[in-house]
């Protein structure tokens, strides 16, 4: 993987909406946040259109993406919300060539596919993350700037361990990948499966019952997903209540950690929450295991 690409005043970025479309309330939020930062921003004039379920149509939304990856004064690329969408472009993208130089992209939920995609085609490092004002936490946003600044060198994380494998005092050196749990159960079979080979997964979800997360997980399993993977990185998972407004998503995912035969681990703020702190993909990443859990994220590597 590559170094991440870093800001400075005056540096163009652009807002994309390759999945859903947001509020324009939130879209000139992002703009005015990014602008206040001393950015020059660009929003395209098309960026949402008539389409049943998406920002725009397919052609437009792949126009849009593909020419703030190839703009050569583009430094940034901030997706403006997940919703869904994403994975309707990759066959597009794969025709794309050459390959363009990396820059900052930052995207997550349904941007997991792109992310993804990103990182094991292209070899891009990602962030995931957002910048959705309603949504997430001063600090969240903070953290997220940082990184897009380049004015840390480390982001470190701390959790628990879910397993007997995850309290051994050992540590990972790896990567991490992965995203959004639905997400990722979609991509199997695709361009943009998710290669866990030796790497750290990421798994977060929302508003997922514990019937739900569980076939996910299992089929993911099934598939192999996990089978050669250093570790499981499990952030948040929101909601999701039975109707009787009791939840089984920790109990599932607890079940799933005993009988996973690599360290899984669990760590808060990285998600859907109201306080989602950005994490690195791809990047040089430390897992300290042990009764007490430190993911290390080196920036500057």
């Amino acid at each position: 993987m590559r170094k991440l690409p870093t800001l400075k005043p005056g540096d163009h970025v652009e807002i994309i909406a390759p999945a859903s479309r947001c509020a324009d309330t939130l879209l000139n939020d992002i703009r005015d946040l990014l602008i206040s930062w001393q950015l020059n921003c660009t929003v395209s004039k098309d960026i949402f259109g008539d389409d049943v379920l998406c920002a725009n149509t397919d052609e437009k939304r792949f126009q849009s993406l593909k020419g703030a990856l190839q703009n050569p004064n583009t430094k940034a690329i901030i997706c403006a919300r997940g919703g869904y969408g994403s994975m309707r472009l990759i066959p597009a993208l794969t025709d794309v060539s050459p390959i363009p130089t990396p820059k900052l992209f930052v995207g997550m939920s349904d941007i997991t596919a792109l992310n993804l995609y990103l990182q094991q085609q292209w070899g891009w490092p990602t962030l995931h993350g957002a910048l959705a004002l309603d949504k997430f936490s001063p600090e969240s946003i903070n953290s997220l700037k940082s990184i897009l600044f380049g004015n840390v060198q480390q982001i470190v994380f701390t959790g628990k361990p879910l397993n007997k494998l995850a309290e051994s005092n050992q540590t990972i050196q790896s990567t991490v990948t992965g995203g959004n749990l639905c997400v990722m159960q979609a991509g199997i079979g695709t361009a943009w499966q998710v290669d866990g080979r030796g790497k750290i997964i990421l798994l977060e979800e929302i508003g997922e019952r514990g019937y739900r997360v569980d076939r996910m997980l299992e089929h993911l399993s099934q598939a192999g997903v996990f089978k050669h993977a250093s570790a499981i990185l499990l952030g948040d998972f929101l909601d999701g209540k039975e109707p009787d407004g009791s939840s089984l998503v920790n109990i599932v995912l607890e079940r799933f950690a005993k009988s996973c035969p690599i360290p899984v681990v669990q760590v808060n703020g990285v998600g859907h929450g109201y306080t989602n702190m950005a994490l690195p993909l791809g990047m040089p990443t430390a897992l300290q295991l042990g009764k007490e859990i430190h993911l290390t994220c080196d920036i500057e590597k």
